[in-house]
């Protein structure tokens, strides 16, 4: 829409000169609808909405998101679209600046007054759909955002007054929405209820685990969820903090990073290397997937440490494999 926008009359322009030349249907078609008002106004109006929306799905993409920064980010995008609807929005200046350039190549005569009855007849309408939209999809985020209690990042100092409190109504929040009651069966084979999380005992193993937080290192919540889920002894200790884990992993907010495994398995097990085996494949991924964007000097010694050692490993091993042969074979 940018490159559109930015290359408007230039388009018209050769549409006609096209149309001119070889009375192509497609050319005076496709010029007539560019030169419509309404198609025009359009451009404007999605070249600055569009980045807007794309600018939150980013954010909302992001492998290791702080889950208490999406209802201001939500909220941040919703008033932006909001500032679409003024009359001096910014689109609508950019609009006016380029008008003497659109006369010269259309017939388009462009006001305040043509502007203005756009927006209220297009522009809100559609801006209003918008927002409804994105609310829709996001009608839960305060439970979400209640993931956050996690990070470590976020815990006070065990020594801070809010220490003894932090987290305790969040926790009410996930009880509140993920506590229900489910059917279960005995044994015997008899039907009953229970609950998917035991409320009283979430709370007191929040107390615990929230100084278990307070003494760990400050790593990000993607990683403390992970632990939460994968080791035996939280697991242990902590059976419904630890489901919870499992359910943050789980929503959707947080799965774009296994729709990006999809995409590298792609490019890694290609049509070409169809033959590549499960156990290299696994290797492969985890390097692609798991590899931080940037390494710092520590972590290329360490890993160039590594592959010292286990290359001379391999050396030793090839050595007394070529005795071996050499003299009993």
């Amino acid at each position: 829409m940018k490159a559109v926008k930015a290359s408007y009359s230039a388009i018209v322009t050769a549409l006609n000169n096209i149309y001119e030349q070889t009375h192509a249907p497609e050319a005076l078609g496709i010029s007539k609808a560019l030169c419509r008002p309404s198609t025009l106004v359009a451009i404007y109006l999605l070249d600055y909405v569009l980045p807007q929306v794309a600018k939150l799905s980013r954010a909302l993409q992001t492998e290791r998101i702080d889950l208490t920064a999406i209802t201001p980010l939500v909220d941040a995008t919703l008033n932006t679209l909001d500032d679409a609807m003024l009359p001096a929005a910014n689109w609508v200046l950019e609009l006016m600046d380029a008008k003497n350039e659109i006369e010269e190549v259309t017939d388009i005569t462009l006001t305040t007054e043509s502007i203005a009855t756009f927006q209220g007849q297009v522009a809100e309408p559609f801006i209003r759909m918008l927002k409804a939209n994105i609310s829709s999809r996001f009608i839960s985020q305060d439970i979400v955002s209640s993931f956050g209690i996690f990070d470590p990042k976020k815990v006070p100092a065990a020594d801070s007054s809010d220490f003894h409190t932090y987290g305790e109504d969040l926790i009410d929040v996930l009880l509140a929405h993920y506590g229900a009651e489910l059917p279960a069966k005995t044994a015997g084979g008899d039907e009953y209820t229970k609950e998917a999380l035991i409320s009283r005992e979430t709370r007191e193993e929040w107390k615990t685990f929230r100084s278990y937080l307070s003494k760990k290192p400050k790593g990000n919540l993607h990683l403390q969820l992970k632990e939460l889920t994968t080791s035996d002894m939280l697991s242990e200790i902590f059976p419904n903090i630890s489901t919870l884990a499992n359910i943050c992993l789980s929503i959707p907010v947080s799965t774009a990073s296994v729709e990006r495994s999809f995409s590298k398995m792609k490019l890694i097990k290609t049509r070409i290397r169809n033959r590549i085996g499960q156990s290299q494949l696994s290797y492969l991924m985890k390097i692609a997937m798991e590899t931080p964007e940037t390494l710092s000097s520590t972590q290329l010694n360490d890993i160039i440490t590594v592959w010292n050692k286990n290359l001379d490993e391999l050396l030793c091993e090839y050595c007394l494999l070529l005795i071996w042969f050499t003299f009993f074979s």
